[in-house]
């Protein structure tokens, strides 16, 4: 028996880290098409890296908070082998509360990547500049390892495949994300699985209620307690 975690941006909301599509969130103040697209972030360079260094700094005085630490402690419990942990955040929250193996679909805010020698180097939570060049090669071409729209997303396949590998005796949770970005439901609607877990603040349209055995719409820190007793007691 498997456990899978999908987690969006709620996730990391209850620690202080600002949410991309919610009212006021960041998408609200800033254009997507000038800081977050494949087509136009070159000619919004500075622009760009300017939004992900606050965003990187921000994440470096914050800390992980209670769901970050009880899928951490499920997962050093029960094996990073049976609780498996799949999130669309560009945070290390997760790893910081000591998970290991987690796909990041999107990306990490931490880390930069270049463009000619296809490597990525971890520049922590500091300012980085447009200016400033490749840690191996020394090319200036080089952008936040953020998977913008329109880019390629090379652990959605990874994602698929543990989706399709779900069975019975699985159980699947969903915490913190609109379904908007990635259709969840689509997934969640193909898996034969024993538990099907739901937890967001509020009801998403892009969320079909009726594929989910459990639906909890409160603060994740708040639901991630009953979750962990329904995920223990069938564990045992």
């Amino acid at each position: 028996m498997k456990v899978y975690f999908f987690t969006g941006a709620g996730i990391s909301a209850e620690s202080g880290i600002s949410t991309f599509r919610d009212a006021n969130g960041l998408w609200e103040n800033n254009k997507i098409e000038e800081i977050c697209n494949i087509n136009t972030w070159e000619a919004n360079k500075e622009k760009v890296f300017k939004f992900y260094s606050e965003r990187r700094i921000q994440l470096g005085n914050v800390k992980p908070n209670l769901i970050h630490k009880t899928i951490s402690e499920l997962q050093n419990k029960y094996g990073n082998d049976n609780i498996i942990v799949m999130t669309q955040n560009v945070d290390d929250l997760l790893e910081r509360a000591g998970c290991s193996e987690v796909l990041h679909l999107h990306g990490n805010l931490k880390e930069i990547k270049c463009l000619d020698c296809h490597k990525t180097f971890d520049i922590g939570y500091k300012n980085f500049t447009e200016k400033e060049i490749c840690k191996y090669c020394k090319s200036n071409n080089i952008k936040p390892n953020i998977i913008f729209f329109g880019e390629y997303a090379p652990n959605y396949h990874f994602m698929k495949r543990n989706f399709r590998n779900i069975n019975k005796e699985d159980i699947v949770i969903v915490m913190g994300t609109l379904g908007n970005v990635i259709g969840i439901s689509r997934y969640i609607n193909f898996c034969d699985s024993k538990l099907k877990i739901l937890n967001n603040l509020e009801y998403s349209k892009y969320i079909n209620e009726r594929d989910f055995d459990y639906i909890f719409y409160e603060k994740g820190t708040e639901a991630i307690i009953k979750i962990k007793k329904l995920i223990e007691k069938h564990l045992k």
